[in-house]
């Protein structure tokens, strides 16, 4: 997608004579530039196949665009630019779905050629435009990141840039950041709290609602993982010492892993990988299940090591009970027993037999018949047209009925931010988040992604609805565009979005330097350092840490904590700290994760 005058037209066969046809073109119309297949040769020189990492030696450079489902669906292209360079932008639209469709139901094959569905996508994010849906745009531009990201890690920009597919890389990067931009600006336009600290929008929510928004008395979960070296940085330590004094506060329980959990079950057996292929951000899945699996919460936290809670009388039940008294409404007040459920699910699924993926498929159904679809938030979501299914991915009725809020998480500048996700202990969070976890069984692509398992959860939660949308748009029964104030927003109704402010705004130097991250103001509930390190040291990293955290804990509940919370010989403690401590009081506060408190 190229060029302001100039349109070549792909004429008949993979590798068709190239035809410039000069067209006169509105300010507003981008041009379609497409080429002839060729073979294209990835960037740069190619590392020793010693220093690439186990895992991904399997894709770097991998490249089967030119299989014959590629052939078709680049012919099938060719004959999408052609209606768009006619003007017939919903038709146009409706052919890129029928195209997109059958690809992307099955992510090994979308990712075979992931350059060619990255390009498709990006076209349809340009009907999208013409036809006045900004934000349908927006979202599909999201898709256009998600799977050119991966050929972007495996193959090169100059790979994706010479490709005969009409896309270029940061020609793409720039148009997700521009939609975007217009996408979160108008968020807070309709919706000005989003632009709030948490606690001043929550306080605004509970009085729309009458005060019947209330959540006291959940029980609550709080989940991380913290593997970093302490000779290099004290970001482990405060970290559990950050969430424990916040779960303390408000009764809460945490668990703190100090190496990455990885959760045993009967489809364990599915990985057919080394565990050390598998990278360590898809721990969160596993610690997740894991606080599912006991059965003994209402709502389970995850929370990155590398983040802390800034205002502490934020609690997470008043969260909760925003979202959903947003997305119900007047269905609020039904109420159901989420939790026995769940553990009843549980208790047949750690029986079931071992790598039989078809009998797990079948109780996940059978638990979904059981439920009957009434989910207590006003009936099943309409969808306005069909969305790609897929049995096993996960693609199915249970995903597209839900209504009721069972993720609570948020958006940065560029798609789901994951690095804090609030999940209701729920057969059907249980369903979803085992669905995430299947999508690394065998040898999968998405293992891979750069963004790992925040690419399976918006393969799921935002790519069917998007499509589906676009069908009914295509189809001239979708009546208006997506976004906050209509009735889809893009993405699963199970799934409320907060503001990146309400969740985790980014220190300025990390904010600064990505554009795509709302800076962390004070009054803000929680502030996220990830990319901290990318750019800058980790002396400034280390700095940034000490310094937001002593924001909220004075110097003597670090030294208490660190000594209740340390062995008793943990170099950690300070000599005069380990000396005093008989005296020290420890028993007033409970061990954090695996370490136990000094008697």
């Amino acid at each position: 997608i190229r060029g302001p005058s100039t349109v070549r037209n792909i004429r008949g066969g993979c590798a068709g004579d190239l035809a410039h046809v000069p067209v006169a073109l509105p300010s507003a119309l981008v041009a379609i530039l497409a080429v002839s297949l060729r073979t294209s040769t990835g960037q740069g020189v190619p590392l020793p196949e010693s220093q690439v990492p186990p895992g991904l030696r399997r894709w770097i450079g991998r490249d089967n665009c030119g299989e014959p489902r590629w052939v078709a669906f680049h012919n099938g292209l060719a004959e999408v630019v052609g209606r768009f360079n006619r003007f017939e932008f919903g038709p146009a639209l409706g052919g890129l779905v029928a195209l997109l469709v059958p690809v992307v139901q099955d992510p090994h094959v979308a990712f075979d050629c992931a350059t060619a569905v990255s390009s498709a996508f990006g076209l349809a994010a340009q009907c999208a435009e013409q036809l006045q849906l900004p934000v349908l745009s927006a979202r599909l531009r999201q898709l256009v990141a998600i799977f050119g990201s991966f050929d972007y890690q495996m193959k090169g920009e100059e790979y994706i840039d010479q490709s005969p597919w009409p896309v270029r890389w940061m020609d793409s990067m720039d148009g997700i950041l521009r939609s975007m931009t217009m996408l979160k600006r108008h968020e807070v336009q309709v919706e000005p709290s989003r632009g709030f600290p948490v606690r001043q929008a929550l306080a605004q929510s509970s009085s729309a609602s009458g005060g019947s928004g209330s959540g006291g008395g959940k029980r609550v979960a709080i989940v991380s993982v913290c593997d970093y070296d302490a000779g290099a940085t004290p970001l482990a330590r405060l970290s559990q010492i950050n969430k424990q004094a916040y779960a303390q506060k408000h009764g809460y329980d945490v668990f703190v892993y100090e190496t990455s959990p990885y959760f045993e079950d009967p489809l364990a057996k599915l990985f057919v990988e080394p565990p050390s292929y598998r990278p360590a951000a898809w721990s969160k899945v596993d610690a997740i299940l894991l606080a599912l699996a006991e059965g003994k919460h209402d709502w389970v936290m995850w929370m990155d090591c590398d983040s802390f809670f800034m205002d502490p009388d934020v609690r997470l039940e008043d969260v909760a009970a925003a979202a959903e008294a947003e997305q119900c409404g007047a269905f609020n007040a039904a109420e159901k027993d989420d939790v026995t459920e769940l553990q009843g699910l549980v208790k047949r699924w750690m029986d079931g037999p071992a790598g039989d993926l078809g009998w797990f498929e079948d109780l996940l159904d059978a638990q979904l018949e059981r439920d009957g679809g009434s989910d207590g938030c006003g009936g099943p979501q309409e969808l306005f047209g069909e969305p790609p299914r897929n049995r096993t991915l996960g693609l199915g009725d249970w995903l597209f009925r839900q209504r009721r809020p069972h993720v609570i998480a948020s958006e940065d500048g560029l798609m789901l931010n994951t690095g804090i996700v609030l999940v209701r202990a729920s057969a059907w969070s249980w369903r979803f988040f085992q669905q995430v976890r299947w999508m690394t069984f065998g040898r999968s692509p998405v293992t891979q992604h750069p963004w790992w398992e925040q690419t399976a959860m918006v393969y799921l939660l935002q790519l069917p609805f998007t499509l589906a949308h676009a069908s009914g748009v295509a189809a001239s029964v979708a009546p208006q565009d997506i976004g906050p104030t209509a009735l889809h927003k893009g993405y699963a109704s199970a799934c409320f979005m907060f503001s990146q402010k309400h969740l985790n705004g980014y220190p300025p130097i990390v904010s600064s330097a990505l554009k795509t991250h709302t800076t962390f103001e004070t009054g803000d509930f929680i502030v996220s350092f990830s990319g901290c390190k990318v750019y800058s040291s980790q002396e400034v990293c280390n700095q940034l840490f000490l310094g937001y955290f002593f924001q909220v804990h004075d110097m003597r509940d670090f030294e208490l904590t660190l000594l209740c919370h340390c062995g008793c010989d943990d170099p950690a403690l300070p000599a005069l700290v380990r000396s005093e401590r008989a005296a020290a009081g420890c028993h007033r506060l409970p061990p954090i994760g695996k370490t136990a408190a000094c008697e």
